[in-house]
């Protein structure tokens, strides 16, 4: 009966595991898409008037995308870390959900400032006499800054390291297609390399270039999705198909 309880934890932790990696992509490309990469490509007025110039809902409902699809992301991870089991990979695993942590806090903290401070400080210098504008102008370029670094920790962190571990751990423990664990390996360094160049201030890296790893990433998790809920339903029939096994038979007080 425990080793049964055992098998139906795992069996539904990779299921909603898998429910969280498809869902997460879904509503991280459509916050990404809303984004719009305005806030590192954009001069601090044409930010500001971009913003000003939605609904108030608009750009707090983009971050919160954001936050809800990395948060989802972290629950996935966690599932995916869980069926690793071998060696290396089992290492790189644990690594790897300790590590998406860390990047999910940072861009947690990201998207809560530009959804609310940005969107504030946008419809506060909208509304502001001409004389006013320059100051709050000002305090805009400001808080890109600010929000220039995070957004480089977020591509270091979030969308860098983890999928470094994780694609590792995956070609390491060997339950999953090998090629997908050079996938999301590919993925996590190049938005690990445009983090880090972004940190630095180095030109040598396009600056929408991250924009082509995040796609890969989501690509990767909507696969390992799929595959994590595959898995589930392997564990199960495997679990059922304990149970149905013959017991052991007594002749004469004797096992046999």
């Amino acid at each position: 009966m425990r080793k049964k309880t055992q098998l139906t934890r795992e069996q539904m932790f990779l299921r909603i595991g898998a429910m969280c990696a498809i869902l997460g992509a879904v509503v991280s490309v459509a916050a990404g898409a809303g984004f719009g990469n305005i806030t590192n490509e954009l001069g601090t007025e044409a930010v500001l008037r971009y913003v000003s110039s939605r609904p108030d809902w608009y750009w707090p409902t983009v971050q919160l995308g954001f936050i809800i699809g990395a948060l989802l992301w972290v629950g996935a991870l966690a599932a995916l870390a869980s069926s690793l089991t071998r060696g290396a990979g089992w290492a790189l695993g644990r690594w790897g959900a300790a590590s998406v942590i860390v990047g999910a806090t940072i861009h947690v903290v990201d998207s809560s400032i530009n959804g609310f401070g940005l969107t504030a400080l946008a419809h506060a210098w909208a509304a502001a006499p001409v004389s006013d504008q320059a100051s709050l102008l000002l305090a805009g370029r400001v808080l890109l800054w600010i929000l220039g670094g995070t957004w480089a920790s977020v591509l270091s962190f979030f969308h860098g390291v983890p999928f470094v571990l994780f694609g590792l751990a995956v070609v390491l423990d060997r339950s999953y297609p090998n090629w997908l664990g050079w996938f999301g390996f590919v993925g996590g360094l190049g938005s690990l390399i445009c983090g880090v160049a972004m940190f630095l201030g180095v030109g040598l890296v396009p600056v929408g270039l991250f924009i082509v790893f995040a796609v890969v990433v989501s690509v990767w998790m909507v696969v390992m999705g799929v595959l994590m809920w595959r898995r589930a339903a392997a564990t199960k029939d495997k679990a059922h198909g304990a149970n149905r096994s013959p017991g052991r038979k007594r002749v004469g007080g004797e096992a046999t």
